[in-house]
């Protein structure tokens, strides 16, 4: 048996992160062997990223049995190449849609899990002494226009029914003495929620975590399918071995698959987010363009590019907008990437990025994450869907899910529609092909609006 993808195969592989930051400055030693024996465990978790580590976690300090497989190493995925940002999000979908389609209770549920996701970082990161790099005071968001300013003003507006805090508005003067200065910028509003943090750190300080709690670790080793047994367990197969659990929690996010198994057929929408990073900048480097500030950034395209100065003065840029992943298109979006970066910080035209990577984050039909039990199956388990903004909301999830597992009450707003399985996507097979038309238009769009 393989396993089907729709993606192209090279964005499974080594490939997109062979030039990884991440990975690089920081050891990558292995916290698993290849499963290559029968094995058994009360749950199995599929996937080692924030979602599968965060509930084995939970888990393995309740005293469960937890085994976690991963198909290359842990924290190999979105969760060893993301951003670094942990901030609100986890939906793409508006506050009135939610409203209109959930109620206005469980919308505001989802909110306050939003917050409370942030909040749980924080406390994983202090209780087990996880050094990740912490910086940033809240996010930055950037008019990328002028008319765009009436944007931020509408997010300040929604911050502050949210949550009763009072977001901080900058002109351009401001944003200058604050050390961000880039090209086009009009203004800006800082929202004070949220930090950055190495990703890879925070994964694998973790998972580190999930070992000292007596939870084990597969690595390399690709779940291919998973069968009932005739004594109510399921049987998780891989090539060179088989692990037999009583509960099963899926979390492959945006590297799952439409046949492991085929209840996750259409369900989800893996979309590609890319990263540049430069080399560290001198200090003359820095005031020359203009941006000094660690604060974590975004602007308001819709294709946005989200950026950010690390503890050691690299500076990284991120953005959407490639649906391929051959070695062709990554170059090509190497590229477009490198133009971006140069246009906004003009100054900086010269410095060598030397590191360039890409990965796979997830939505659902609907653009909200799931959390739940898999419908008609008795100790299946998955949660996905975080729209580009898992280091929160799947750490959220996991420990939701884990909660469910453990058949106790959690305490965390936890939204009922975030345990509704997703619906699938019209034209399911189509499903990735379509996203290129979208992303015409959302291009087309941050051009002329």
């Amino acid at each position: 048996m393989s396993l089907h993808h729709i993606f192209q195969e090279d964005a499974y592989g080594d490939q997109p992160v062979a030039e990884n930051f991440w990975h690089r400055s920081f050891s990558k030693q292995a916290l698993g062997e290849v499963l290559s024996d029968e094995q058994s465990c009360e749950v199995a978790v599929v996937g080692g990223g924030y979602t599968g580590l965060s509930a084995a976690l939970k888990l393995a300090q309740q005293g469960v049995d937890v085994v976690v497989l991963d198909a290359q190493h842990i924290g190999w995925g979105a969760s060893g190449r993301n951003g670094g940002f942990c901030c609100l999000g986890g939906t793409i979908a508006d506050d009135a849609d939610l409203i209109d389609r959930y109620g206005e209770a469980d919308a505001r549920r989802y909110f306050y899990a939003e917050r409370a996701a942030i909040d749980l970082v924080a406390e994983l990161l202090e209780q087990n002494s996880i050094d990740a790099d912490v910086v940033s005071k809240g996010e930055t968001v950037l008019a990328h226009k002028a008319r765009r300013v009436d944007q931020l003003k509408d997010t300040a507006a929604d911050i502050q029914k949210r949550y009763g805090i009072s977001c901080s508005f900058h002109d351009k003067d401001e944003l200058a003495e604050l050390g961000m200065t880039a090209s086009g910028l009009a203004s800006g509003l800082t929202i004070p929620i949220g930090f950055a943090l190495h990703p890879y750190k925070y994964a694998r300080g973790l998972a580190e975590v999930v070992k000292a709690q007596g939870g084990r670790f597969y690595e390399q080793t690709t779940v291919l399918g998973i069968t009932s047994a005739a004594d109510g367990q399921y049987v998780l197969k891989a090539r060179a071995g088989q692990l037999r659990a009583q509960k099963v929690l899926l979390a492959t996010n945006g590297y799952s698959s439409e046949n492991m198994p085929e209840w996750m057929a259409g369900k989800y929408l893996p979309v590609q987010s890319n990263i540049l990073m430069s080399r560290v900048l001198s200090d003359e480097e820095l005031k020359r363009q203009g941006w000094f500030s660690n604060q974590m950034a975004y602007d308001t395209r819709t294709l946005l590019h989200y950026f950010r100065l690390l503890p050691d003065n690299r500076m990284l840029f991120g953005m959407r907008g490639s649906v391929s992943a051959t070695s062709h298109a990554r170059e090509r979006m190497r590229a477009v990437a490198r133009r971006d970066f140069e246009r906004m910080f003009p100054e900086w035209a010269k410095v060598e990025t030397p590191d360039f990577w890409s990965g796979l984050a997830c939505l659902t039909h609907k653009f909200v994450p799931f959390a739940g039990q898999v419908p008609n199956t008795q100790g299946i388990y998955a949660a996905f869907g975080y729209h580009g903004n898992g280091v929160a909301m799947a750490t959220y999830a996991g420990q939701l899910v884990a909660a469910e597992i453990l058949g106790e009450a959690t305490k965390l707003p936890y939204p009922n529609f975030m345990k509704v399985a997703p619906t699938e996507f019209p034209f399911r097979t189509m499903r990735r092909h379509l996203l290129a038309l979208s992303y015409t238009w959302f291009e087309l769009k941050d051009r002329l609006f």
